[in-house]
């Protein structure tokens, strides 16, 4: 119980974005769920850092807004890319859209939860291919938006100096309320149905350590770096 308090209720950070992020110019980052909370505050950083940073979200007046503000703050303005993480085909435009401007990336935030700032959706609602729609935008969508971009992330390790890329996954101490994957919650089943929306939120960050873990396993030797965080 000490430790889930502990990151439920973390102490002050003793990181400094100005002091420990080094520039970052010609590094290029997308960071999905950009406009807004965490993914907000972690563009800005990185742009005023230098970085190339694609803002990706779903809702483009929402993410303009978030634009403008973020240049009003640093100078420096971020660049829009549409994703829909709760639709496979909209994470492959997104993809594509991406790999048609860059040939590299350096940094892959996978920080986008479903319905930002809320948690436990009504467990009636699917993705558009028909999964839990919180395992689907968690864990599916972030899944399948990574490897599309492999070549482009083993791409960027080739031109770090330390030969690595980086994805980062956002958890949450969620993950100590769940350790397993059960696959008949992921459809539309009647187990499901009747499964408490909190505890399929828990399983979706579950999900996303899984994830994070075996991509660090498949592709470490290919300079690439994969963490989960649980932002507190």
């Amino acid at each position: 119980m000490g430790q889930i308090f502990s990151e439920t209720f973390p102490p002050k950070s003793a990181f400094d974005p100005s002091r420990d992020i080094p520039d970052l110019t010609g590094k290029v980052v997308i960071v999905t769920g950009g406009n807004t909370g965490l993914g907000e505050e972690t563009v800005k950083v990185l742009v005023s850092k230098n970085a190339t940073v694609y803002l990706a979200a779903r809702n483009k007046n929402r993410a303009d807004q978030t634009l403008a503000k973020i240049k009003g703050e640093t100078g420096k303005e971020p660049i829009f890319l549409e994703l829909d993480l709760a639709s496979l085909a909209s994470v492959t435009r997104a993809a594509n859209d991406f790999k048609s401007k860059e040939t590299k990336l350096h940094i892959l935030f996978n920080n986008a939860q479903v319905h930002p700032g809320v948690m436990a959706p009504p467990v009636e609602e699917l993705t558009a291919d028909g999964y839990d729609l919180q395992f689907g935008t968690n864990v599916l969508g972030h899944a399948h938006l990574t490897l599309l971009l492999m070549p482009e992330l083993i791409a960027g390790a080739k031109t770090n100096v330390d030969g690595k890329a980086r994805v980062v996954n956002t958890s949450s101490s969620a993950v100590y309320w769940s350790n397993t994957i059960d696959f008949d919650l992921l459809t539309d089943t009647e187990k499901r149905r009747k499964t408490y929306s909190g505890q399929l939120y828990c399983m979706s960050k579950f999900g996303n350590v899984v994830f994070s873990n075996e991509l660090a396993r498949r592709y470490a030797d290919q300079g690439i770096v994969s963490n989960s965080v649980n932002p507190g």
